[in-house]
Order: C-alpha cells, then sequence, then structure tokens
C-alpha cells in the first residue's frame, strides 16, 4: 500500500478519499504543519498533497505553503483554483516545490495518475539513495573506490595481518586516524583496547608520567596512583598522532619503550613487559625532518616496519562526489532536510577544486552547505569554496590524457608544482578571509593544527592582515 499525507485546512471530500483507496492509497490528513512533521516522523511519506482552498485567503496560502516546505524531502502534488495561478506566491511554490498540480474541482481519475507518477519517481530517488549508501561502507570502514584507495586497502590488509609497527604518513585530513583504527579492528587485536594519543599535545615535562604512569607519592601532587597510556593499551594498539611534532627530548623516552617493551611508572623501581602494538602517524616530512637533525633516525626506522600512504583527496577522483554524498546523508539522516541534494554546478566545483585540508575540509564544507542552504538544493554558494579566475586548480588527470611532446618533462614538472602551490596559498588567504583571519578558527575549518596553519602560512607568505 501506497502512503499519502494530505495538508489542507478540511478533509479531502469523502468520495475522492475513497476512490484513493480503492487505488490502494493510506489516506493520512494533516491540518497543520505540527501534525504533518508527526505524521511524517511515523510514516515516512513519499508523496504528499496540498489542498489549497478556493478562496482569496493569502495568508492561509501561505500557511500552507510553509507547512509543506517543512517537508521537503516528499514529492508535492498541489489541488488550486485556477485564479490562483496568477499570485505570484503560488507561482514561485509550483516552480520551486511542486511535482504536479491540478486545477479545481478535483478529478479523481487524473489525482490518482499524478499521484501514482509522483510515487514512482519518488520510489526511484529513494531506493537509489538506499542502493548508493549501501555501497559506502565496503573496504575498512572507509569510503572510496578510486585506484589510489583499492591501493591502500591492500596495504592495510598487509598491515592488519601482522604484528609489526606502522607509520601512516599523509597530509592533515586524509584519514590518517581512521587507517590505524581499520588496522587494529582488522587485526588479531580488534578485542584489544585502540588507544590514541596526540604527540605534539602532550608537553615534554609530562611525557613520561602520560605513556608510563605514575605510583602514588613520586611527586608533588601525585596523591594516587595513575596508569599511564601504554598500559592501558596492553593487549591492543597504541596509536601515536602527530608523531613528527614531537619533542626531541619525548622522542628519546619513546625509543627507549619501543626497543624493550618495559614500563617503569614513575616512582616505581619494578618494570613490566607490555604487549602493545604501535602505530603512528604524521604529515611532516620526517626523512626531510631527520636531515634537519628535528627527528630521530633510529626513531624513525622503529617506527616505520611498515610504511602506509593515505592519498590527498585531490589524487582520488571520484571519490569526491561518493565522500560528498556521504556526508550529505549523514548530516540530513536525523534532520528533515531529506530531499536535499547537490546541484550540477555544486559537484563540478566539488569536483574541480584542490581540497587543502583534505577529507575534513570537504566534510566542512558539505556540513555547512547542508545547515545553510534555503532550498532542497546545493549550490556552489553554499560549499563556501572558491576557484581563482584563471586558476583551475586541476587535480591529478583520470583517464587518458594527452600531452605536449614538445614541452620538456622537468617543465611539466615546475609548471604542475608552481601551480598546485599557487593553489594552495589561494586556498589559504580565502580560508583567512571567510574566518575573519582568526587562526583557530581557520584552522578547524582546514581541519588542520594551529601548528601547521602557521608554517603554511609562513611557506607562501601569507599574512593575518588580508586586503578586502
Amino acid at each position: 500500500m501506497r502512503k499519502l499525507l494530505v495538508v489542507s485546512q478540511e478533509n479531502l471530500p469523502e468520495e475522492i478519499v475513497n476512490f484513493l483507496e480503492q487505488k490502494h492509497w493510506i489516506v493520512a490528513h494533516a491540518p497543520d504543519a505540527a501534525s504533518a512533521l508527526r505524521l511524517d516522523a511515523e510514516h515516512r511519506f513519499l508523496v504528499g498533497l496540498i489542498v489549497f482552498p478556493d478562496s482569496a485567503d493569502p495568508q492561509l496560502e501561505a500557511r500552507l505553503i510553509q507547512q509543506a516546505m517543512s517537508l521537503p524531502s516528499l514529492k508535492w502534488v498541489a489541488t488550486l483554483a485556477h485564479d490562483q495561478l496568477d499570485r505570484l506566491a503560488i507561482k514561485r511554490f509550483i516552480a520551486e516545490r511542486l511535482y504536479d498540480f491540478q486545477v479545481l474541482p478535483i478529478e479523481g481519475a487524473r489525482l490518482a495518475m499524478i499521484l501514482g507518477h509522483a510515487y514512482g519517481m519518488a520510489k526511484i530517488e529513494h531506493d537509489y539513495r538506499h542502493k548508493h549508501a549501501a555501497t559506502y561502507h565496503t573496504h575498512f570502514g572507509l569510503v572510496g573506490n578510486s585506484p589510489v584507495m583499492q591501493a591502500l586497502y591492500r596495504t592495510l590488509q598487509r598491515a592488519a595481518e601482522s604484528d609489526v609497527s606502522v607509520l601512516i604518513t599523509g597530509p592533515t585530513g586524509t584519514g590518517k586516524e581512521l587507517a590505524a583504527r581499520a588496522i587494529h579492528e582488522h587485526s588479531g587485536r580488534a578485542k584489544g583496547p585502540f588507544v590514541a594519543i596526540n604527540c605534539a599535545a602532550i608537553p615534554h615535562t609530562l611525557l613520561q608520567s602520560e605513556l608510563f604512569g605514575y605510583e602514588k607519592g613520586s611527586f608533588t601532587n601525585a596523591s594516587a596512583r595513575k596508569i599511564g597510556y601504554i598500559q592501558t593499551a596492553s593487549g591492543g594498539t597504541l596509536f601515536l598522532d602527530e608523531i613528527g611534532d614531537m619533542p626531541l627530548e619525548s622522542q628519546a623516552i619513546l625509543l627507549r619503550f619501543l626497543e624493550d617493551k618495559i614500563v617503569t611508572p614513575l616512582g616505581s623501581t619494578q618494570g613490566n613487559y607490555m604487549d602493545v602494538r604501535v602505530i603512528a602517524s604524521t604529515n611532516v616530512d620526517l626523512a626531510q625532518a631527520i636531515k634537519e637533525k628535528a627527528f630521530r633516525a633510529d626513531l624513525y626506522y622503529r617506527l616505520a616496519f611498515l610504511t602506509v600512504a593515505t592519498p590527498s583527496l585531490s589524487s582520488r577522483g571520484d571519490d569526491i562526489e561518493l565522500l560528498a554524498h556521504f556526508f550529505l546523508d549523514e548530516v540530513t539522516k536525523n534532520r528533515r532536510k531529506r530531499g536535499l541534494r547537490f546541484g550540477k554546478e555544486a559537484l563540478a566545483v566539488m569536483r574541480g577544486y584542490a581540497w587543502p585540508g583534505n577529507i575534513r575540509e570537504l566534510h566542512s564544507a558539505v556540513h555547512h552547505a547542508a545547515m545553510s542552504c534555503e532550498g532542497d538544493e546545493i549550490l556552489p554558494a553554499d560549499l563556501k569554496i572558491r576557484i581563482e579566475p584563471g586558476n583551475k586548480q586541476a587535480r591529478k588527470p583520470q583517464g587518458n590524457v594527452a600531452y605536449r611532446k614538445s614541452a620538456p618533462t622537468h617543465l611539466i614538472l615546475g609548471t604542475l608544482k608552481s601551480g598546485r602551490e599557487q593553489s594552495e596559498k589561494h586556498n589559504l588567504e580565502f580560508a583567512l578571509q571567510r574566518n575573519d583571519a582568526n587562526v583557530s578558527r581557520t584552522a578547524r575549518d582546514l581541519g588542520i593544527s594551529r601548528m601547521t596553519l602557521y608554517r603554511l602560512m609562513a611557506k607562501h607568505g601569507v599574512s593575518r592582515s588580508l586586503p578586502d
């Protein structure tokens, strides 16, 4: 049986209701917005019928339109008087919201045909969205089917089948912690704890007590015994996020543990072996950091028995659109915007944008667009991203691409590098502008740390005082 939500001040004529019921419709009547929302929450309608009274009452018409607007995911059909077609508000409602309409008097057979077509379209769209959503989480709980993601899945599988230390590298916002959790959850340690710590957030003076714990009375204010992160992760996985930002003094403490897996709490003379697997991640070029004496080579070799590289979003092709739909479903799932969709122009902008903040920036942009979009179609302006005039912000080409043979390879690579850096600078400036040069908000918007943001600003010579 098909369900129909009727929004009207008065009930449909009894003969029309009987006719629709004979055509296998279940008819529910809502006299106001609250009733419509309550009925929809209970029955999840696909089609709605709004019945405009044959009267010249603009206020009543506006209320009925507002009631229909509160449920934008339904395919709406309307019945109205002929003279109402000349009113601006009705014209706008028909153009922007209605699937179809019927001019009074109501004809049962024609109305049933229109409602049947609307239901068929709504059902196809509903089934497609659900089938599309079912393909999201198919690999290690990660979203994406591009070649670079397929390669990542193979690497994650090898990592899950072993028990060695793993180093996950990749730009900020590419899902390094998700990759670490995927390795843990598909490994023999899946039933054990997964303990994540941010290495950059723990001062050197506190690192030893945080990692190894301490005994009561071991120092001032140590009023009780504390278990450290490593012991908490015993039998499972310890995830060391942002390992590249750990101070050198702290690196020596961590290296000592990795060499023997012995934990001795502060204030104790008794050390204990801890069965812990270590996975670390970084967005820092550790090879360069080692050259600059900012990272210990011996620690690197202890961590990188196996390396996993999470790809940038700009290299993932059609995954951008797939992820965008996933995030849109996520944000609209528990909100009354089930019919919200991306317009073609918005999808084109997302495919062409460089995404310097990677998946985190895409997630932020989609959530912002879903919450601020006034209609049921997301437009480029809703995404709050900008492509500079004359700057294509080209991503890595997909498929067969022909290059001019006359261009030397080193010039092509130099041009690509220059283009990426220029794109990164423009995106950074725009992010600062839309956040009024507030560093904390800009970092959150891009999904990066304040330290990383400052590094990017210094790299590109971008100041907080940006021109209008």
